[in-house]
């Protein structure tokens, strides 16, 4: 009976051990846990956002989880998306509203979405984020366009 046992426990390690060797390689954004976008989001980087900044102390940020390798932070007029992405991953455009901006990341792109959000997307590494930053009564997506690429250089900062 002990004979038993053990070529039971030596064929269920071999074949688990086999079927792992067998499984297709990871990808870069498969190895990398997703980061918490209300780690890098804080209450100074979306205050000049903010047109009453003493909702700031009564909002708290939510995070939202994106799928196993991704996350979204909203504080107050800011979301921030982060996720995880392999290398060499396109780096493009989703549509031809989304015009090429220089400054934020390896890649960027700006768009205004209506007249109350102006939206960012960049990449850095393997990762690929999206902001989007309500916009003051009063102003146009790009009049803050310059003050969304600064919050995206700020984020980038902290996910270094």
């Amino acid at each position: 009976m002990r004979e038993l046992v053990t070529v039971i426990v030596l064929v269920t390690c071999l074949s688990s051990w086999t079927s792992a060797s067998q499984a297709p390689a990871t990808t870069p954004s498969t190895t990398q846990p997703a980061v918490r976008a209300c780690s890098i989001l804080t209450r100074d980087m979306v205050a000049p956002f903010t047109a009453n900044k003493q909702m700031l102390d009564l909002i708290r940020p939510e995070e939202e989880p994106m799928g196993q390798f991704g996350s979204a932070c909203e504080y107050g007029v800011v979301r921030l998306q982060i996720r995880s992405v392999a290398a060499g991953s396109p780096r493009t455009a989703p549509g031809k509203e989304w015009q090429p901006v220089s400054g934020a990341g390896e890649a960027a792109y700006f768009r205004a979405n209506g007249t109350q959000y102006a939206e960012l997307m960049f990449w850095s590494g393997t990762h690929a984020l999206t902001l989007q930053v309500g916009v003051p009564t009063g102003s146009t997506p790009d009049a803050i366009r310059p003050n969304t690429i600064s919050l995206a250089n700020a984020v980038l900062a902290k996910l270094r």
